[in-house]
């Protein structure tokens, strides 16, 4: 969890930084609205998918058992994601606003955020052991 202490104000601050800098930059308002969505989207339900990474990260597990953990854990954030698609997509068609500045934000922030998330995992497992693999 003391991972979770760090990564998570990260990965919500920098979903904020994309969602001020589709404010600031000169687009058109409808372009504008679709890339703040899709930084907002991406920064809550990637909050969420880090903090279930954590609790799924299967902490002391080493060896099969971190990689068993690690990808349920992947699993998971993959699926909130998906649901943060699906509800941004709902939120453009009736708003009527443009598909395109949505996914742009939207993979930025999640890129962003999918880099400190596995940082932080695998800084959270423990290494295997040698004399472990050999018996």
């Amino acid at each position: 969890m003391k991972a979770l202490n760090i990564t998570l104000p990260l990965t919500l601050a920098f979903g904020g930084v994309v969602a001020v800098a589709a404010m600031v930059l000169p687009l058109a308002p409808e372009v504008r609205s679709s890339a703040l969505i899709g930084a907002l989207v991406a920064s809550l339900f990637g909050g969420l998918a880090m903090v279930i990474k954590t609790l799924l990260s299967g902490e002391g597990a080493s060896g099969a058992g971190a990689v068993k953990w690690l990808l349920m854990a992947q699993g998971a954030s993959f699926t909130l994601r998906l649901a943060g698609v699906v509800a941004g997509t709902v939120a453009l068609k009736l708003l009527d606003l443009s598909a395109v500045a949505f996914v742009i934000a939207f993979f930025v922030v999640s890129l962003a955020q999918q880099l400190l998330e596995t940082r932080a995992l695998l800084a959270g497992l423990n290494p295997v052991q040698s004399s472990k693999v050999n018996s």
